[in-house]
């Protein structure tokens, strides 16, 4: 597939997502040899540990492409003794490839239902189109939702973390919601973090919600606190209740 590499490259990471025959017949489509299809298939049937080798006999008599397996090896032999790190070669893997010139990678926690993390990859080139000539470099985004979901996945966060919020309003309708905006307001501006549940869903969800992320107390707001101005305000670890104005809350929590 000469000149079509970034195709092949793409449909090949499509490998876990759509199978082994759905990526034969794109390969097919794209122009690919039907004929090369058992060396493919060679390679993907080879244990990740063996493949470096596998690809020596397969690129024998490519230039750049023993060039390319040299400079994995060379990879290798760099982090073979970090300790705790788990280092696998994965030819499916595509990233990039309109700017990545050499060796690239993904991050995956261990043991998880999520994918990777974290990834990246060698350019030389991708810095001119800033203004900044001649400059190579590696380099590595996080995904932050994703290490999130992990942390929590596997129960990392620690028990005794400081929760930044420290009052959920909880909504029974639209109304009650626009009602502990202006609520919410008035606890900022004394200091004190509050967060509105964004969604209108059952208070038993809502009460969930606190009691999972470890926040402190709860002020439930409906039709009959809105008219008296006094708000069910309840501590979420002795589940003690107090029916108080906003001006009281604040004095309570402040």
């Amino acid at each position: 597939m000469a000149g079509k590499e970034s195709d092949f490259c793409v449909i090949i990471d499509k490998l876990d997502k759509i199978g082994k025959e759905k990526v034969f017949e794109q390969l097919a489509l794209k122009g690919c040899p039907t004929s090369s299809f058992d060396n493919l298939d060679n390679m993907l049937n080879t244990p990740a540990d063996k493949q470096i080798e596998f690809l020596k006999g397969l690129l024998k008599d490519s230039e750049i492409g023993l060039l390319g397996i040299q400079e994995m090896e060379e990879v290798f032999q760099y982090v073979k003794d970090e300790e705790g790190l788990q280092v696998e070669f994965d030819l499916t893997l595509a990233r990039g490839l309109s700017y990545y010139t050499g060796a690239i990678f993904e991050v995956k926690p261990l043991n998880s239902k999520i994918g990777s993390i974290n990834g990246g990859g060698r350019y030389d080139d991708l810095t001119g189109v800033f203004g900044l000539e001649n400059t190579s470099g590696i380099g590595i985004s996080f995904g932050i939702d994703r290490i999130y979901d992990v942390l929590e996945e596997k129960n990392l966060f620690p028990d005794t973390i400081t929760n930044s919020v420290e009052v959920l309003l909880i909504s029974f309708d639209k109304e009650s919601q626009l009602h502990s905006l202006k609520l919410a307001g008035k606890l900022r501006k004394n200091n004190i973090s509050s967060y509105i549940y964004p969604d209108l869903v059952k208070v038993k969800k809502q009460f969930a919600y606190a009691n999972k992320n470890n926040i402190p107390f709860v002020i439930v707001i409906g039709s009959e606190e809105m008219n008296t101005g006094k708000y069910n305000l309840k501590n979420m670890d002795n589940g003690n209740q107090e029916l108080l104005t906003i001006d009281e809350i604040i004095q309570t929590l402040g």
